[in-house]
C-alpha cells in the first residue's frame, strides 16, 4: 500500500507545530492568524514546516507568507502532489545543543505500518490526544489507521466532559504517560467519568508508572468497570519510530516484525556501553545502536533498563541533567550547581539546587526570589521547556554524601511556590 498524504493530514500537521512553537514561546496557540505572529515567528513555524516535509528551499518565502494554517497547508499539498513520493524528517527534542534530524522515507513509514497493523484489528477508530509532528503521533494516528481503514480524531489532551463524551465503544485513545495519570486521578477522586465499551488505550513516549497502567484497567471505587479494556505499550524512539510492543506490563516487550536483534560495533566503551552489544536492524538495512541499555530476554524479547546517555524524561522528552548543571555554571552569578530529577513526592520536573557567587542572597527571600527570576529567564533563552528546573534553591554549598558525592535535597516552599521554571 503506497501512503498517501492527505490535505486534512498536512493541516492538522501544521497546527500541531504551531501549537507547539506557540507554547514554547507564549504565544496563543489557537490563533490561526499566521499574519497576527511576530516575523521572527512566522519564519521559525514556515522553516520547521519546509524541514519536515523536506521541501524546496524555494517555498520558504511562500510558507512565511501565508496568512493563516490552512493557506499554509495548502501549500504544502500542493507540493506534495508534485512529488512521486516523500519522505518526513522528525526532530529529536534537543533539550540541550541542536535537535538531531530524523528522516523517514514513504517506504520506511509503509513498512513500520503494516508491521503494527496486525496487532490493532478490530478497532474502530483512533481517537489521538498525541501531537502528529512527533513520530509516535504520526505513525499511529495518521498512517496506522490508513492501514486498517478506519477514521482518526484528533483532540486536545483536555480531560474534560465534551472529551469524555467524544469516546465510543471500540476507540483506541493513543496517548502519554502524563495524560493517563491525569484521568486515573480523576477517577480516583471520585469524578464520574462515562466510559463506553471496549475502549482500548496505547501509550508512548516515557515510561508509564504500573500503577497507572494497573488503575486504568482495574475496577473503579464502588465497582465501577474499568477505564480501559486493553493497554498497548510501545518502546520506540525518534530515530527508529517504533520498536516493541507488550500488553503485559510484566513481560518483555516484543521486537515489531520489521526489526531484528543484530550486534553493532560501538566506537567506545563507557561504564555502560560495551565495545560490541546488541542493536537493532531493518529486515534490510545495517545493525544501529539503542539509546537505551537493554535487557535481552531472547532474539525478540527485551526489557529497558535505564538511558546510556543519562538522560531522563520530563513530560515524554528526554533531557540531560548533567548537561543542565554545566550550562548553568556558565551564568556568571552561579558558582556551582546540580541538575536532578524530583523525588516522586515532589513532582515529575527537574530540580536545581544552586549555590551563588555571592553568598549575600542566601537566605533573604526578595534576594533569591530576584536571582531566581534572572536565571529563569536566562535559561529559557537556551532550554527547551521541560529542560528548565521548576524549582531552584540555593545554599552555601551543594548537599554532599559521606563518600562525597552530590546527594538528594528536599524543596524547601519558596524554592517551590510561584518561583518555578514552568513555561
Amino acid at each position: 500500500m503506497r501512503i498517501l498524504l492527505e490535505r486534512g493530514d498536512i493541516a492538522q500537521i501544521v497546527r500541531d507545530m504551531a501549537q507547539a512553537h506557540a507554547r514554547q514561546f507564549f504565544l496563543r496557540a489557537d490563533c490561526p492568524n499566521l499574519s497576527a505572529l511576530p516575523p521572527e515567528h512566522r519564519q521559525a513555524t514556515a522553516t520547521s514546516a519546509l524541514e519536515f516535509f523536506n521541501l524546496d528551499v524555494e517555498l520558504l518565502a511562500s510558507l512565511e507568507q501565508a496568512k493563516t494554517l490552512e493557506q499554509r497547508a495548502d501549500i504544502i499539498y500542493g507540493a506534495l502532489r508534485q512529488k512521486s513520493s516523500f519522505s518526513i524528517t522528525f526532530r529529536t527534542s534537543g533539550s540541550t545543543g541542536r535537535p538531531n534530524a530524523c528522516s523517514f522515507s514513504a517506504g520506511e513509514l509503509a513498512e513500520e505500518a503494516r508491521s503494527l497493523a496486525g496487532f490493532f484489528a478490530g478497532i474502530k477508530r483512533v481517537v489521538a490526544v498525541a501531537p502528529v509532528h512527533h513520530v509516535y503521533g504520526f505513525a499511529f494516528a495518521l498512517i496506522l489507521p490508513k492501514f486498517l481503514g478506519i477514521p482518526a480524531l484528533h483532540l486536545h489532551p483536555l480531560t474534560t466532559a465534551d472529551f469524555f463524551r467524544t469516546l465510543c465503544a471500540g476507540d483506541m485513545l493513543l496517548a502519554f504517560p502524563l495524560f493517563w495519570a491525569s484521568i486515573l486521578k480523576m477517577s480516583q477522586n471520585g469524578i464520574t467519568i462515562p466510559i463506553p465499551d471496549d475502549l482500548r488505550g496505547v501509550t508512548s513516549g516515557a515510561p508509564c508508572a504500573p500503577g497507572i497502567i494497573a488503575g486504568l484497567l482495574g475496577t473503579g471505587a464502588g465497582g465501577r468497570r474499568p477505564f480501559l479494556s486493553e493497554m498497548t505499550e510501545i518502546y520506540g524512539a525518534t530515530e527508529f519510530g517504533a520498536v516493541g510492543i507488550r500488553r503485559d506490563r510484566l513481560k518483555s516487550y516484543a521486537l515489531l516484525p520489521h526489526w531484528r536483534r543484530a550486534r553493532v560495533e560501538t566506537e567506545t566503551a563507557g561504564d555502560d556501553i560495551m565495545p560490541v552489544e546488541w542493536g537493532i536492524r531493518r529486515l534490510s538495512g545495517k545493525p544501529l545502536p539503542m539509546p537505551d541499555i537493554l535487557d535481552w530476554k531472547d532474539e525478540r524479547g527485551f526489557i529497558p533498563v535505564k538511558r546510556k546517555d543519562k538522560a531522563v524524561q520530563v513530560s515524554s522528552i528526554n533531557v540531560f541533567p548533567a548537561r543542565i548543571a554545566d550550562m548553568m555554571r556558565a551564568h556568571p552569578q552561579v558558582c556551582d550547581c546540580a541538575v536532578r530529577l524530583m523525588c516522586p513526592e515532589e513532582g515529575d520536573r527537574l530540580k536545581a539546587f544552586v549555590v551563588p557567587a555571592k553568598s549575600d542572597c542566601i537566605g533573604d527571600e526578595q534576594a533569591e526570589r530576584h536571582f531566581r527570576q534572572t536565571l529563569k529567564t536566562w535559561l529559557a533563552e537556551r532550554l527547551v521547556p521541560a529542560a528548565i528546573p521548576k524549582s531552584i534553591v540555593f545554599g552555601k554549598a551543594l548537599p554532599r554524601t559521606l563518600s562525597g558525592k552530590t546527594a538528594n535535597w528536599r524543596i524547601p516552599q519558596r524554592g517551590w511556590e510561584g518561583h518555578d521554571g514552568t513555561v
